[in-house]
């Protein structure tokens, strides 16, 4: 399958399964407010890219590459990012996204720099959305996406076993 087309495919299920949470939780949106769902998003954003570099545990100078980590769970960690990436896609409108913008963004070199230009990318997404710049606010969410791609790839993570996991875990 092409990577437009599975990119679509993850927006879509995404999509249904927040629908399908929604439904289930039978709390209105409108009670938790819209600029709460707003920080809240943001936030599990971070905190799950948090955990994933924690399980990767790059951060730590004194460690050496050896440290493995199950394919499986890297894998899931990496997934529950990009949860929230594609909910925010949703949310704003940016599921335009396609393999031809990604393949234009510049990538960062290492997982240190991968992980931290994302976290800088996600404050900047979250500013320009809450200034109402649409495009400017899309040029930066095709980045961290493109990024975040690249940062799998440097973690040993194809975007067809990514895909693949998403699917097994999360059809509907």
């Amino acid at each position: 399958m092409e990577l437009n087309m599975e990119l679509n495919q993850l927006f879509k299920i995404q999509e249904i399964i927040e629908s399908n949470i929604k439904n289930s939780t039978n709390i209105p949106e409108d009670l938790l407010g819209e600029e709460n769902i707003f920080d809240l998003k943001f936030l599990a954003l971070q905190v799950k890219l948090g955990q994933l570099a924690n399980t990767t545990k790059c951060y730590k100078y004194h460690k050496n590459n050896s440290y493995r980590i199950p394919k499986e769970k890297l894998v899931l960690r990496y997934i529950d990012v990009m949860k929230f990436l594609l909910s925010i896609g949703n949310e704003h409108n940016f599921n335009i996204i396609n393999k031809e913008v990604i393949d234009s963004v510049e990538q960062p070199e290492g997982v240190i720099k991968a992980f931290s230009q994302i976290f800088s990318d996600i404050i900047r997404l979250k500013s320009e959305i809450l200034a109402g710049t649409y495009i400017n606010s899309l040029n930066i969410y095709i980045e961290l996406f493109a990024k975040y791609i690249s940062l799998g790839n440097n973690l040993g993570l194809t975007f067809e076993e990514v895909y693949d996991y998403y699917l097994k875990y999360h059809s509907c």
